[in-house]
């Protein structure tokens, strides 16, 4: 049976975190612009992606994760059983992403400011503003060879590359510290205190018809799960549910 791994974020940092890591998905999975929706798709993401940038400077929370992960990597570099070769590697890399962090400015600045995406940037977030006769620089765009596009828009991505680099590298961290455990959420609710983490991960099965709701911050959460229901959109579980829980 299938089964899906659900994230949910204890705290504003990581929520942030993951929401800049599933638009990079979006405009990456979008990038080959092959029909007129995959292209408003494109833009649609990437303006997303510049207004969470722009809302939330990750630049210094960064900086310090990744100090953070340096620092654990050399903890870590004392164990025996440890590979030399991959924690070389991932020290460099950090050493790498600090330097190159503190040497950039606030993210997104550049694209922000860019003459032709700016104008277009103000109608995405308008209901049907992205009509033709509001935006013909658009439908002239989308008319230009598939090659030139593909490499505007990778241009546009590069500038940026820098940010999803280093919240991939940091999620990747933070993900890897926990542990799946097997639990039981008894009549579908489980909860527990948190320790100060960051990230609850959990793994369950699509056999129960269910998902899970959380609540909960660094001290402690809730776990509930539910099923959807036609009369009232959604409804509590009665039955105990099997689950796998990583405190990150």
């Amino acid at each position: 049976m299938t089964s899906i791994i659900y994230e949910h974020p204890l705290n504003e940092k990581v929520r942030t975190y993951l929401r800049v890591e599933y638009l990079f998905q979006q405009v990456t999975k979008l990038l080959p612009l092959e029909t007129e929706w995959q292209q408003q798709g494109f833009f649609t993401s990437l303006f997303s992606l510049i207004e969470v940038l722009e809302r939330n400077d990750v630049r210094p929370d960064l900086i310090k994760d990744v100090e953070r992960c340096e620092s654990a990597l050399v903890n870590w570099s004392r164990h025996p059983s440890i590979s030399d070769e991959m924690l070389q590697s991932m020290l460099q890399k950090a050493v790498r992403l600090q330097s190159e962090l503190l040497r950039c400015g606030k993210f997104a600045n550049s694209l922000k400011e860019d003459k032709f995406l700016s104008p277009l940037r103000q109608r995405f977030f308008i209901p049907g503003g992205t009509c033709y006769f509001d935006l013909p620089q658009l439908q002239y765009w989308f008319s230009q060879p598939l090659a030139q596009r593909k490499k505007a828009a990778q241009d546009w991505l590069d500038q940026l590359s820098l940010v999803e680099t280093a919240i991939s590298y940091v999620l990747t961290f933070i993900r890897e510290r926990g542990q799946f455990q097997p639990l039981v959420a008894e009549n579908g609710f489980f909860q527990s205190n948190t320790e100060q983490f960051e990230l609850l991960r959990i793994e369950y099965s699509m056999e129960y018809q269910s998902y899970p709701t959380i609540s909960g911050n660094r001290y402690r959460y809730a776990i509930r799960f539910m099923q959807l229901c036609d009369s009232l959109g959604r409804t509590t579980m009665d039955k105990a549910i099997p689950f796998k829980l990583a405190c990150c």
